[in-house]
């Protein structure tokens, strides 16, 4: 599997609305490469990882490590779509089910789009953690530096350590990246 991010502009598009769509597991590259041919703007966050590697050769044992992309949100990804190609992207056998976003809130599920781009951005220089349920504590918006301005965030501290969280608050789940709040101006929100 060659897979390899493409930058995409999350923005809205005249009749066209952003999808969250839930897979089947282990087939979200496949769905990406099938929206793709199809020409449908699709958005699938990928961190990096390392795959081991277990082989024997010879009668000797060796293992080796391999580093790859995975899924951000396991079984997710983000498709703009209209009307008619969402009718007709069930036929790719891979989607279990797509989530509705209504028109109002399509601004703001753009924006927690383009908050885990910044994630994925930050999780090739810093190890992210992911999870579903997470205590949260104050909420900020930072400034600085500009590739991160705007993004919106809640700030924990746990065991001496500052984790970063975005919420995409329709799925329910959380990313969480350790960040070094001394690199970052934020501005609590209340």
């Amino acid at each position: 599997m060659d897979f390899q991010p493409q930058t995409l502009e999350i923005s809205p598009r005249e009749n066209h609305m952003w999808f969250p769509i839930y897979t089947h597991a282990l087939h979200e590259f496949r769905l990406y490469n099938y929206l793709r041919e199809r020409e449908i703007p699709v958005y699938l966050p990928v961190i990096p990882d390392f795959k081991i590697h277990n082989i024997v050769r010879n009668g000797r044992p060796y293992s080796y490590r391999k580093e790859v992309l995975r899924p951000m949100l396991k079984s997710y990804l983000f498709a703009q779509l209209n009307p008619v190609q969402k009718r007709n992207i069930w036929n790719s056998k891979s989607i279990l089910k797509i989530f509705e976003v209504s028109e109002e809130y399509q601004p703001v599920f753009i924006e927690e789009l383009r908050g885990l781009q910044m994630m994925e951005v930050l999780a090739r220089s810093s190890k992210l953690e992911y999870k579903k349920e997470i205590q949260v504590n104050d909420r900020f918006v930072i400034e600085s530096p500009r590739e991160f301005e705007g993004i919106y965030g809640y700030l924990v501290q746990k065991q001496k350590r500052f984790l970063w969280v975005i919420k995409i608050e329709l799925l329910g789940q959380f990313v969480n990246v350790e960040i070094d709040p001394c690199n970052y101006k934020m501005r609590k929100i209340d």
